[in-house]
């Protein structure tokens, strides 16, 4: 389980945007994305957290709404990681420096 806090670097695992991952049954069924689906390769900053008593947190990520009916919902948690800076870039390959040769 991952424990997310405001301005987590976070990117998206789960992309389906069909329907949400915890439905509330006594909400409407009307779900909107003004600013667009979640992108797979996108990172994303964790503007606020929750707690929720159907997933891990419930967050509000900067820039990326969801609108049921006419509110504002957080999303879910679990379609989101943390991302590992040490883990995602590529390591280059380190070269030792040759000292010149002294001519004489």
């Amino acid at each position: 389980m991952t424990n997310f806090s405001p301005g987590d670097r976070v990117v998206a695992i789960n992309t389906d945007m069909s329907g949400p991952i915890h439905a509330d049954p006594s909400a409407p069924d009307a779900y909107g994305f003004p600013d667009g689906p979640l992108r797979p390769d996108t990172i994303y900053h964790v503007a606020t957290v929750l707690p929720s008593k159907k997933s891990s947190q419930s967050l509000y990520i900067t820039g990326m709404r969801v609108i049921q009916g006419k509110s504002e919902i957080p999303w879910s948690g679990c379609r989101f990681r943390k991302v590992d800076l040490a883990r995602d870039f590529v390591k280059k390959k380190k070269t030792r420096k040759q000292p010149l040769p002294t001519h004489l």
